[in-house]
């Protein structure tokens, strides 16, 4: 009789043991109450090890320990990468039913460095996001990062927000609101506001002659820099250039800011003519003298460094060189822009020659 309670109790406890095992797997393969829906990416050739620790990092699960054994044991192994939103109540197994059909719920926005305002708005619409209510948020939507408090309101400034509207790939969910939208753009922009350090370096040295320079102004000479140059490696030069003009108080005369002018109008023009140039507006560096109301495109990292550290020389001039090089000529004299313009001329013309 000893024996079979001594097996008994055995088994009793090992079954204890069990659904206690049983019961700490489940508890990992939880998740704590979400009040919001979570986004979600799986990249492509990931391991079930690997979404395992996505969902864990996301606070989908609480560990991620067992979630191998349990994706092969619910014979779900075959998870398709892609972008997902997952709703505050969505369980582990909905999760991966959805994974495994790949039923992605999420639209893809690419912002393209220099895209303006009006075409993050197209672009929207385009997806079957609300691209006017983007565009009002711009302007009404109340700030929710400090930086944009210190942006002037300008009555000539179509948007307030135009140039923080930071340059990435953006995943949203198919009825997203256009505040959040906004927000998602200006949080990217305020990653590299901290990490370049730029507000403590304005502070520190302007990079304008002799004067303060904010926030604004320097997005400003950013989005300029972005339009006029294409090659990262001059984008340092061309706003050396835009400094050294400013500094002497002559026109910018930047052909960009015509196209953003034209973009105001609700016209989109690829050349700029010169007749475009007598026509006064305040986004027309033709017409005024120093930078115009706002940005006029997106700059990304690499132009808000040019603007925050241009190169130093005694430039006043550059003009495309037209040679397929997407590089351009610099100048310091009027005589030595008119020889690069004919520089340019004799490119453009050997361009036609061998194209025929």
């Amino acid at each position: 009789m000893k024996w079979f309670l001594r097996i008994f109790f055995t088994l009793v406890l090992l079954a204890g043991w069990a659904g206690l095992g049983l019961l700490y797997v489940d508890f990992t393969l939880g998740s704590p109450k979400r009040a919001e829906p979570v986004q979600l990416k799986i990249p492509p050739q990931t391991s079930l090890e690997g979404i395992g620790r996505i969902l864990e990092e996301k606070g989908l699960i609480r560990k991620s320990t067992f979630f191998r054994y349990y994706v092969i044991w619910k014979n779900k192994t075959n998870l398709r990468a892609g972008n997902y939103e997952i709703a505050p109540g969505e369980t582990l197994d909905q999760m991966l039913t959805r994974f495994a059909e790949g039923k992605e719920n999420t639209v893809r926005i690419d912002v393209i460095p220099g895209f303006t305002a009006y075409d993050i708005a197209d672009r929207l619409t385009k997806n079957g996001l609300d691209g006017k209510g983007f565009l009002k948020a711009l302007n009404d939507k109340p700030p929710k990062f400090a930086f944009e408090k210190s942006i002037p309101k300008h009555p000539q400034r179509p948007y307030k927000l135009e140039g923080y509207l930071y340059p990435d790939t953006y995943y949203f969910p198919k009825k997203e609101k256009p505040e959040n939208i906004v927000n998602a753009m200006l949080e990217r922009f305020n990653e590299q506001l901290v990490k370049l350090d730029i507000e403590r370096e304005l502070r520190e040295k302007s990079p304008l002659s002799g004067k303060k320079m904010t926030l604004d102004q320097l997005v400003t000479v950013a989005s300029l820099i972005q339009r006029e140059g294409q090659m990262a490696s001059e984008k340092p030069i061309i706003a050396g250039v835009i400094y050294n003009r400013l500094n002497k108080n002559k026109k910018l005369q930047v052909d960009a800011t015509i196209v953003f002018m034209y973009r105001m109008k609700g016209q989109k023009i690829k050349t700029v003519l010169e007749r475009m140039y007598y026509e006064k507006h305040p986004y027309s560096t033709y017409a005024i003298t120093g930078l115009p109301p706002g940005p006029i495109s997106t700059p990304t990292k690499v132009e808000l460094e040019a603007a925050l550290h241009p190169q130093k020389h005694r430039y006043l001039f550059y003009v495309t060189r037209d040679d397929g090089s997407n590089l351009h000529y610099f100048a310091e004299t009027d005589q030595g822009h008119r020889a690069n313009l004919q520089k340019r001329e004799r490119n453009r013309k050997s361009a036609q020659a061998n194209s025929q």
